[in-house]
């Protein structure tokens, strides 16, 4: 039988930081190894933005606005079979179903809180492993927290995610399914959720993957989230920083932080070695100017490592003079270890100190420590 002409979807791609040689701690295991994709042989259009669609579909031997046609089932009203394409023939349809699939992710487990305002949900991806999403919910708003490896090689001392070691990047389309599957579970008549990249791995390691993924699901014609309810957070690789600004990307950044001196956050946070905190506050200074955003600062309180009075003062030196927004995280256990999460009295304040030194200071305790979803805790954990 002759099959339709195909595009290959991009192949998952291993790690590198050639130009960043930070050693992970830890080793990785034969689990985390990189993968070549897949969804039992037929293409997943998934991920593919509009234009894409509109060349796969002339390539076949069909209208382009035919692949304008999926996109806005898949994109804008979130069909996740082609026999809910009702305008499409029901002859095109059949070949949709034998050839292509939407979707390569499979769900392997789920922990909801009680109230089902945080939910953490963990997909295989292709070739194994396990990658972990977040949905988050107030009266508000609605977040999903997205992954962007599968494991990561930076190795910070309070995250669980770091003690996997190297995995492999995930590709645009599998960053675009977990949100793509989380909208899915918005309740009726709310349409409008913040994305952050805050998950497993290192965002802008991944850095190609992750712009294309975002540059997609805030594009009108893909899953129009607007650029301000998106956030990437990252541990601080100054290159990367500086190209987002250059590029004119508008989403919002995040940057952990975590101490204010380079001996403190190196002990914290191995890649302070490599991106030391002048290099790293001149690369967001740069960020700032080009792209007009403040930035926020991740700083997890650990209990007399980094929560005392004279901790705040020497962040206040280091920041103040930025637009920013400081966000404390009390410490969310992972495990065995030396940390500990400060006592609220210690916390308000670390945040009193700064609260009229410093733009904009929240204590943003995480939802969902209690199902090891919370800021620290992914870990892939069907896999332990």
């Amino acid at each position: 039988m002759n099959r339709s002409p195909r595009l290959t979807p991009p192949r998952p791609e291993p790690y590198h930081v050639a130009d960043m040689n930070v050693k992970s701690e830890t080793v990785a295991n034969a689990k985390n190894a990189a993968s070549s994709g897949g969804s039992e042989g037929r293409e997943n259009l998934l991920g593919r933005s509009v234009p894409e669609l509109e060349k796969l579909f002339h390539a076949l031997g069909e209208k382009p606005y035919r692949g304008k046609q999926v996109g806005e089932w898949m994109y804008a009203r979130g069909a996740t079979a082609f026999d809910s394409m009702t305008n499409l023939p029901a002859a095109l349809r059949a070949k949709l179903n034998e050839e292509f699939g939407i979707g390569v992710l499979r769900e392997r487990s789920r922990r909801e809180t009680p109230d089902r305002k945080t939910r953490k949900v963990g997909y295989e991806i292709p070739g194994g492993g396990i990658v972990e999403s977040v949905y988050m919910s107030t009266p508000s708003r609605h977040t999903f927290c997205l992954s962007s490896q599968h494991g990561c090689a930076f190795a910070c001392r309070f995250c669980a995610t770091g003690r996997m070691g190297r995995g492999r990047n995930l590709t645009a389309a599998e960053i675009v399914e977990q949100a793509f599957r989380l909208r899915g579970e918005l309740p009726p008549g709310r349409s409008e959720y913040n994305i952050v990249m805050m998950g497993m791995g290192e965002p802008l390691e991944n850095y190609e993957a992750v712009v294309d993924a975002l540059t997609l699901l805030s594009d009108p014609s893909g899953m129009a989230v607007p650029p301000k309810r998106i956030t990437i957070s990252t541990v601080g690789l100054a290159p990367q920083i500086v190209r987002l600004a250059d590029q004119g990307l508008r989403f919002r950044l995040a940057v952990s932080l975590h101490a204010a001196t380079d001996a403190q956050r190196s002990k914290l946070m191995p890649v302070n070695q490599r991106f030391p905190l002048e290099q790293l506050l001149r690369a967001i200074r740069h960020h700032v100017e080009r792209t007009g955003r403040r930035v926020t600062f991740e700083y997890i309180l650990l209990e007399e490592l980094n929560d005392s009075v004279a901790d705040a003062a020497r962040l206040v030196r280091l920041v103040a003079q930025l637009p920013c927004k400081i966000n404390l995280i009390p410490y969310n256990p992972i495990g065995p270890g030396k940390f500990k999460r400060p006592s609220p009295e210690r916390i308000e304040r670390f945040a009193e100190y700064l609260r009229p030194r410093v733009p904009a200071v929240t204590v943003r305790y995480s939802q969902g420590v209690e199902i090891g979803a919370a800021c620290g805790q992914l870990a892939g954990e069907t896999e332990t």
